[in-house]
Order: structure tokens, then C-alpha cells, then sequence
């Protein structure tokens, strides 16, 4: 079957759409739902080797499982789907050979129809796209599904399965995105990213607020040399020269230096796309939770833990205990207990130690 113009646009617009709609495929299922005279449309979405009964079920129409829970009968509705991965890829199967060679199953499911007054449904599954599956499924109350409706499954899958590989690569980009945000904010790296025209293209949230730093906007900055190094490296960046990376002050007040060095791998795919990227760091805030880490990683008692922590700040024995409030006599012998515990020969070995140690990543 070929799909008409208006199922193009009806259908086909919404379901590449639901890869990032909030909502993912709502709108793609009550059309799919309407186009077919069903009184339920649903999808449903596995990783890998993910239980049936934890895997994502969308639907629009009428909410079957809970129809199933007020008629006590939602262990039959779970069940349903137990065969969907013995489903061959691009056919469409209609109840009874969903089934067929459970008996017991099938007087289950025969069950479950009559009482919600279920007289038909259709279901197809989509081909595996990088480890994700999934299953569309169609169900009436009354009268059974044409032929047509069978075809025009089969004639949805591959655009679902076009859908399904991008939302499977959407969400790892958006994992890899979160998870690369969150080690470059333990670790108080900000990143400004710029275009040919050394506009600012944009910026992570580590980067300190400072004024003069707008996104589509140039740096407004009273360093004449930084200005200038923007730009010419933008400029060189954009044309793909080698040039090697360079230090500049961003902002004098407060005082913030960056490191500018070319963006590479970038896609030419927008005009003000990013060519140069400035890196930052913000100044390290130990807190009770590093102390509380840094306990776990070297079986350092609490106290010492935050001696440990302290002297990585940079103060001194002394300014560390009346900071904790104890004795320099008692600080000094939780000192000599730590560098023991550490393998570290005094402050300075102490200091590189735990600002290189995962424990200040908490």
C-alpha cells in the first residue's frame, strides 16, 4: 500500500515529529487511531533485553489498563504482550495468532476481550534499531479491522523504524549531554563557544556571569588584545587553519582567563555554526560532601577527612584546626595520621593527591 498525500501529512509529520515532542508520539496515535476507526492505538518501546513488563506503552484512546484494573483482570492485560518478541519484523498479526500455541494464554486473552469488549486487534512489530524495539497495536470494540488497515501498518512500519533509530540516537546524545555536563560542572570547566564573527554562540552553565557576554552577540570586553585575538582566531578557525591554542583575559572584573582553541569535528550544517571555543575554570568549593567521599576512598575518619579536605584548600595546619574548631596539637597528630593512611610525604603531596582524586568529583 502506498501511502496517500494526506497520510503524509497526517501521520507521517507527527511521527518523525514525536522524536523530540515533549509528548513523544500522542499525536502520531490518535491520528493513526482516527485514520483506521480504532478505539485504541498504542506503541510500545524496549532496550535491549528489557522485561515487557517494564517497557514504555504509549496510547491514545481508551485506557485499556484501566479498564483492566477496576475489572480486576490487569494480570491478563500485562500478559498480553509476553509474545510480542516472537513477532516476525513488518507483519501484522491479528489476535488469535498472537496465541496460538498457548492454550492456557489464550483463554486468558479471550477472556480479558469479552470483558472489555474488545472485537478485534492488529498488531505489527518494528524492526530492532540499535537495540530498541518496538510494537504498534490496534484495537476495536466493535467489527474487525480491513485489510486496509493491515496495509497501512505495514506501510507505516518503516518511517516508525526511521523514527525509532533517531529517538534511540536522540536520547544516547542526550545522556552523553547531561553526563558530559555534569563532569565538566564538578570539575568547574566553562565553555564559550563562537562563531566566524566571533560571536558568542553559546555557553555552558559553569561559565561565571559576567557583563558583556551575550549569546549572538561579540564579547564586549575592555581588553583591546583579547578582541583582537577573537577575532583573528575565529576567523582562522573558520577556514580550518592549524593554529595553536592561546590564553586570554575574558573579563578583568572579576578576573576570568580562558584558553581559545579551534572546534573541530563541527558540522557544516548552519552559518553561525561554532569554530572556536574558550575553556575556563572556576575556582574549586570543597564541601562536606568531598569530605564525607574523601572518608570513603581512604578510610579516613570523618575529622580527618576534613583536615585532609581543608589543607587541599590551601591552609595551613594551624588555619585548618581553628577552622574546625580543634587544637593545633590535635590537628597535627590527625595530620601525621592522614599522610599515613595516603601514602603522601607532607602537605604538598597531600594537596596533589586529593585534587586529583575522584572523590572531589562528589
Amino acid at each position: 500500500m502506498q501511502l496517500t498525500s494526506s497520510d503524509e501529512t497526517d501521520l507521517l509529520m507527527p511521527l518523525y515529529a514525536g522524536v523530540h515532542d515533549p509528548n513523544r508520539w500522542k499525536a502520531f496515535l490518535s491520528r493513526l487511531q482516527r485514520r483506521t476507526g480504532a478505539d485504541h492505538a498504542s506503541l510500545i518501546l524496549t532496550q535491549g533485553d528489557m522485561p515487557m513488563d517494564q517497557a514504555v506503552k504509549l496510547f491514545s484512546g481508551r485506557d485499556l489498563r484501566a479498564e483492566a484494573l477496576r475489572l480486576e483482570l490487569s494480570y491478563l492485560h500485562a500478559a498480553e504482550c509476553l509474545h510480542y518478541r516472537t513477532l516476525r519484523p513488518g507483519r501484522v498479526y491479528d489476535a488469535t495468532e498472537l496465541d496460538m500455541h498457548d492454550p492456557e494464554f489464550r483463554a486468558g486473552q479471550d477472556n480479558l476481550s469479552r470483558q472489555l469488549g474488545i472485537s478485534d486487534r492488529r498488531v505489527i512489530r518494528i524492526k530492532d534499531q540499535e537495540g530498541a524495539s518496538a510494537w504498534l497495536s490496534l484495537t476495536r470494540g466493535q467489527d474487525a479491522f480491513s485489510a486496509g488497515d493491515g496495509a497501512l501498518l505495514i506501510a507505516v512500519a518503516p518511517h516508525m523504524a526511521i523514527a525509532l533509530r533517531n529517538f534511540v540516537e536522540t536520547e544516547r546524545m542526550r545522556v552523553s549531554g547531561t553526563a558530559d555536563g555534569l563532569a565538566l560542572d564538578r570539575v568547574g570547566v566553562g565553555w564559550i563557544a563562537f562563531d566566524r564573527e566571533a560571536r558568542v554562540v553559546a555557553m555552558n552553565g559553569t561559565v561565571p556571569v559576567m557583563p558583556g557576554l551575550t549569546v549572538g552577540e561579540r564579547l564586549r570586553s575592555d581588553n583591546a588584545a583579547t578582541r583582537q585575538a577573537l577575532l583573528q582566531m575565529a576567523a582562522e578557525a573558520a577556514k580550518g587553519e592549524t593554529i595553536a591554542s592561546r590564553l586570554v583575559a575574558l573579563s578583568d572584573a572579576p578576573p576570568l582567563h580562558a584558553v581559545l582553541t579551534p572546534l573541530i569535528d563541527r558540522p557544516p550544517l548552519m552559518p553561525s555554526r561554532a569554530v572556536l571555543i574558550a575553556l575556563c575554570r572556576r575556582a574549586p568549593q570543597p564541601g562536606a560532601g568531598h569530605a564525607a567521599l574523601l572518608a570513603d576512598q581512604f578510610t579516613l575518619p570523618r575529622r580527618e577527612a576534613e583536615l585532609a579536605l581543608a589543607m587541599s584548600n590551601g591552609l595551613s595546619i594551624s588555619d585548618a584546626a581553628t577552622m574546625l574548631g580543634i587544637s593545633l596539637e590535635t590537628a597535627r597528630n590527625y595530620s601525621k595520621r592522614v599522610y599515613a593512611k595516603t601514602g603522601t610525604s607532607g602537605q604538598p603531596d597531600l594537596v596533589r593527591l586529593i585534587l586529583s582524586s575522584s572523590a572531589m568529583l562528589g
